[in-house]
Order: C-alpha cells, then sequence, then structure tokens
C-alpha cells in the first residue's frame, strides 16, 4: 500500500500547489463579499476533498495511467488503498492550509493596520472562531461522505463513465433526502419539537458543543471512508481494464 500511495502522492503534488493556488483565489473572492473569514478553511477542505477525487480518477485515464500501474509490483488492493490515502491526505491538507492561514492573517490584523480595511474583516470574535471551526468540520464530514459516494464509482467505471452519471448521484444525495423529508411530513407543525432544536442548536455553538461536533464529523468520516474503500475494493477487483 505504501509504494502506491507515495506513487499517488508524488503524482499530484503538483497538482495540490495549484489546487492550493486555485482554493486562496476563490477563498480571497468569498471572503471579501462575505467580510469574514469564517467559511476559508472549510472551502479549501471541501475543494480538496471534491478536486482531489475527480483528478485522481481523470489521472488514471491519462496516457493509459490506470492500466500501466497494475504492471507494476502492487496489487489492486493496494491501488485502492493508497488512493483513499490521498483523497484523505488532500482534503486534511486543505483543513490545515485554511485553518494556518486564517491564524496568519488574523494575527498580523492584530499586530499592525492593513490597508483596505482588512484589520477590522479580520478580526474574529469568539462565536466566529467557533463558527470557523464548526464549518470546517462540516464540510470535512460532508466533503469526506462525498468522496466515499464518487470514488466507488470512478473505480467500477472509469472517469469517463463516472461523469455521465455525477449528475444523477447529486440528485439522489441532495433533492431526493429533500422530498423525501417533505414527502413524509417530519418537518410539519408538531413533528419536531422546536424546543428540542433550540437546545441543540444552543449546544453546538458552545465550545463544547463545537469540539464534540467536530469529533463526530471526524468518526462519521472515517465510517464512510471506511465502507467505502470495501465496496471499492470488491468493484475495482472485479473490473476488467
Amino acid at each position: 500500500m505504501m509504494r502506491a500511495y507515495l506513487m499517488e502522492m508524488t503524482v499530484f503534488r503538483d497538482y495540490a500547489k495549484q489546487l492550493l493556488g486555485i482554493g486562496f483565489f476563490v477563498v480571497i473572492f468569498v471572503s471579501g463579499g462575505m467580510g469574514t473569514i469564517v467559511a476559508a478553511p472549510a472551502i479549501l477542505t471541501m475543494m480538496f476533498f471534491l478536486m482531489g477525487t475527480m483528478a485522481a480518477a481523470a489521472y488514471d485515464e491519462q496516457n493509459g495511467w490506470g492500466l500501466f500501474r497494475l504492471t507494476m509490483p502492487i496489487s489492486r488492493r493496494d491501488v485502492v488503498l493508497g488512493r483513499y490515502g490521498v483523497i484523505v491526505t488532500l482534503g486534511l491538507f486543505g483543513l490545515v492550509a485554511g485553518l494556518a492561514a486564517g491564524a496568519v492573517l488574523v494575527g498580523l490584523a492584530q499586530v499592525m493596520p492593513l490597508p483596505f480595511g482588512l484589520s477590522d474583516a479580520l478580526t474574529l470574535s469568539a462565536e466566529d472562531v467557533l463558527a470557523t471551526f464548526f464549518a470546517a468540520a462540516f464540510c470535512l464530514m460532508l466533503g469526506a461522505v462525498i468522496a466515499s459516494i464518487e470514488t466507488p464509482v470512478y473505480f467500477r467505471l472509469g472517469q469517463n463513465k463516472t461523469t455521465q452519471w455525477l449528475p444523477m448521484i447529486t440528485v439522489l444525495m441532495f433533492v431526493g433526502p429533500m422530498l423525501i423529508i417533505n414527502g413524509t411530513g417530519i418537518l410539519d407543525d408538531g413533528a419536531i419539537h422546536l424546543a428540542t432544536i433550540g437546545e441543540l442548536l444552543g449546544f453546538i455553538e458552545s465550545p463544547v458543543g463545537v469540539a464534540v461536533f467536530f469529533a463526530v464529523a471526524v468518526v462519521v468520516a472515517a465510517v464512510a471512508l471506511g465502507i467505502s474503500a470495501a465496496v471499492s475494493l470488491k468493484l475495482y477487483d472485479r473490473r476488467e481494464l
């Protein structure tokens, strides 16, 4: 597995740098529109999970790399586990880069005046800090779940065919659950106690609540990726290249 992982990381070394540049470009405009950098780590985390997953599958199709790789002394199991290792590495890299960049900018705003009124925009309250970690945890979980759903499809069908199925997968993931919830009437008056929701939201807005949510998000992401890897192992083993 380690050999396959290092091979993948070698391929993605330059891509990760490019993606980081694109990510910071997107973050600048989003943060400028919002007037805060609260969402910056979350955006980078999501981008690295999703773009890393798609780019990995695209590289497999280029110049027959996916087929040539199997002529090397690595098994299909190594290929799958190495790919998931790369996806996790990229996602965590986006998270760490976003948090580190945000911390540096906020620190600069505290010790020196920045032009264009940036010092005021980069000053974060305690609530903003909690919101930053909450958003980052949520996007960590969501990005991992989406990657865990798409990656087995990539391993089974390849990048070209999977691209045709992605719109339907997106609809099933996001639109489908909302239609089911609305159809069951679970959101009708009385179906959900508003007091209970208020207590839950109040707990999440506290430091302990954010810490608990972050831990839960990590566990959910790990479980989703673990199940996905098991499925991918079976699908890729049956695939004829």
